[in-house]
């Protein structure tokens, strides 16, 4: 007899278990499945800015600008540039920054009406100085924004280290105190180093 309730509640214990394990595994697979359909619902949501494709023949293929564009070994003429338009665009700002130090700027340009810039492009709102890394190989990234209308305030210093590159997108970013000015943005990028003669 004893051994018959012992047998019996055994297989309570039993069932008991394997009841509990059967619901926290739906529990967890319920979970999963609502994780799922959030993360899709949230990728829906999110819509991505278009992206300018640039070009350029004072980039080599394999990505070393040319010497004419510095001011080191080079003319200092500023990169021929050739970009896709942006619906709506009113005008584009350039910057091209030395991110190896300190974000540093060597080119400004404001209100651009153009997409297509040849080698030393003279432009009205245009500072430029060629890269002249001090030593060793600087990455230089040419960024081209796509604006609805001229924004309140150009930040950003020319030939000097930017740190918040934040505060230059912000300031792009805004128009009339209303924020949402960038329609787009592009990069692109290539090397230069201090000692390289680049034809």
């Amino acid at each position: 007899m004893k051994k018959q309730i012992l047998y019996l509640l055994i297989c309570v214990l039993l069932a008991v278990t394997l009841a509990a394990c059967n619901k926290s595994k739906n529990s967890k697979e319920t979970t999963k499945d609502s994780t799922k359909e959030s993360t899709n619902e949230s990728s829906e949501d999110v819509i991505e800015d278009e992206e300018i494709k640039i070009t350029s023949t004072s980039l080599k293929d394999d990505g070393r600008w040319l010497s004419v564009i510095t001011s080191s070994k080079g003319e200092n003429l500023s990169p021929q540039l050739s970009w896709t338009p942006v619906d709506k665009a009113s005008c584009y700002a350039i910057y091209m920054i030395d991110t190896s130090a300190g974000n540093w700027c060597h080119w400004i340009a404001k209100d651009v009406k153009v997409t297509e810039l040849e080698q030393g492009a003279k432009l009205d709102n245009s500072q430029y100085i060629g890269p002249y890394p001090p030593s060793g190989t600087h990455t230089y990234e040419v960024r081209i924004f796509a604006l609805k209308a001229t924004p309140d305030s150009y930040k950003g210093i020319n030939n000097s280290e930017n740190y918040k590159l934040d505060s230059i997108i912000s300031a792009l970013d805004t128009s009339n105190g209303e924020t949402g000015n960038i329609l787009a943005t592009g990069v692109i990028s290539g090397t230069y180093k201090s000692s390289d003669i680049v034809e």
